[in-house]
């Protein structure tokens, strides 16, 4: 039996305010303000080969009685659900295929490491891309669905695995005089998928909610990258 929790709909209102005036993303305007004042631009894109990775489940360190610093580092990765079965080849080489695949639907003409003496001939509205660092974390995200039912709100809150991708990218203008180089992050991530739906019990006269769950696997992460 799902047990669900319920609060009133005005209850709700302001945190919902708050949330909205906060949730501007800094990097993504960044971006968009480059995009939009080049018009005809040439890329080369670099790209590190190396992904690092951080098992944020540090509640594993307790259950197996670990007070050794030095060695948490490894103990998280040894147990991680995900993170060292990861193929680094693959992963990076499904990110820098997308990657160059949004630079070109945002306008830019993508030149890839083989092509650099080929986009050294050019001398304006040129830029140099470096994928510079790429972060796996494993974490679990805590959920909440929730829906106003006969002016109820009613919530239940639950577990997702998640795999949280981060990136730094530096660009910067070629044939340029000074230091122009912009540092970019972003980041994204990939959860469990889940269907889930609230439903009155007529008999028991509660609301409840069912839902199942699709795991998250390895092979979902080279899809999203």
């Amino acid at each position: 039996m799902t047990r669900v929790v319920k609060i009133s709909v005005a209850a709700i209102v302001w945190t919902l305010i708050v949330f909205l005036a906060v949730s501007c993303s800094v990097e993504k305007k960044l971006a968009m303000d480059f995009v939009q004042s080049n018009n005809s631009r040439h890329v080369l894109v670099f790209s590190t080969d190396q992904v690092f990775k951080v098992n944020q489940k540090r509640e594993l360190l307790d259950s197996l009685k670990i007070t050794d610093e030095s060695i948490f580092d490894s103990v998280l990765y040894a147990n991680s659900g995900y993170l060292q079965y990861i193929n680094d080849s693959l992963f990076l080489a499904n990110y820098v295929l997308g990657y160059l695949k949004e630079m070109e639907t945002l306008g830019f003409h993508v030149y890839k490491e083989s092509q650099t003496l080929e986009f050294l001939n050019l001398d304006s509205n040129a830029y140099v891309a470096n994928i510079a660092q790429i972060e796996i974390e494993e974490t679990i995200y805590d959920y909440r669905a929730g829906e106003e039912i006969f002016g109820e709100y009613y919530y239940y809150d639950f577990e997702l695995n998640a795999l949280i991708v981060n990136s730094w990218i530096e660009l910067k203008e070629y044939n340029k005089t000074g230091n122009g180089e912009q540092l970019y992050f972003a980041t994204d991530m990939i959860t469990d998928d889940f269907d889930g739906e609230f439903y009155t019990d007529l008999f028991a006269g509660e609301v409840r909610f069912a839902y199942n769950v699709d795991t998250l696997e390895t092979e979902d992460l080279y899809n999203f990258a």
